[in-house]
């Protein structure tokens, strides 16, 4: 009695999909005084697998401890690209409300926000999501920060 025993290596296939939506939050510096200023910098990514427009979706923005946004800044970036509709300032987030996604297309913005008082902020969480689907969402995490 003979046994005969065949092994094939084949790649491993991943089937995970890329996230739908990919946001970033930077800083443009993480050491500051009071009064100075840190420019906010996100880039928001739609990816979606088949071709797809986003419909609406929010981009909430978290400010740091000790730090408020300049409201003429978020001004400024929503009349700088037409897909950004409106924002709000909700205590220490900013809520960018963004149509007209394509698959595949970004959106960017900047703000400025000003250091209140000394702290020493830890990093805080940012997220995006579809409006009417929020469980299509992603999340990123900020810097600390030191206001002296």
């Amino acid at each position: 009695v003979g046994q005969v025993v065949r092994r094939f290596n084949m790649p491993e296939v991943s089937h995970e999909l890329p996230d739908i939506l990919d946001i970033e939050v930077d800083y443009d510096t993480t050491e500051v005084e009071v009064d100075d200023t840190i420019t906010v910098s996100a880039i928001l990514t739609f990816n979606p697998p088949i071709p797809a427009e986003a419909g609406m979706i929010v981009m909430d923005i978290s400010i740091p401890t000790g730090f408020a946004a300049v409201t003429s800044t978020l001004e400024k970036a929503v009349e700088a690209d037409a897909r950004l509709k409106r924002f709000e300032v909700a205590g220490r987030k900013v809520i960018f409300y963004i149509e007209n996604l394509a698959q595949g297309q970004s959106v960017s913005v900047e703000f400025d926000a000003v250091a209140l008082y000394p702290v020493k902020a830890k990093a805080v969480a940012s997220r995006a999501y579809a409006y009417y689907s929020p469980d299509i969402s992603a999340e990123t995490l900020g810097e600390d920060v030191t206001v002296r």
